[in-house]
């Protein structure tokens, strides 16, 4: 460990931009909306339903997606600490 304190980072440095929270909520948000898609999707197969096909989109395209802005989220910040 540093010898040094861990400070909170200042309310407009770049590690808490706004652009990086947009990104991290953005996924977080696409991702939770994708699981539940998901569940809609099983609940109406079981149910012998016919499903709405954005249930499908959102399964198929919306969690890859969700959780790849997520990572670029993690990325991005490696960056900015270690620029920092």
């Amino acid at each position: 460990m540093s010898a040094r304190p861990l400070a909170a980072p200042a309310p407009h440095s770049p590690e808490t931009s706004l652009w990086l929270r947009t990104l991290l909520v953005a996924g977080a948000a696409l991702t939770v909306v994708s699981f539940a898609a998901m569940v809609l999707l099983l609940v109406s197969y079981f149910l012998s339903v016919t499903a709405w096909p954005v249930f499908y989109w959102f399964g198929l395209y919306g969690l890859p997606l969700g959780f790849a802005l997520m990572l670029a989220y993690v990325v991005a910040k490696a960056v900015l600490r270690r620029r920092a």
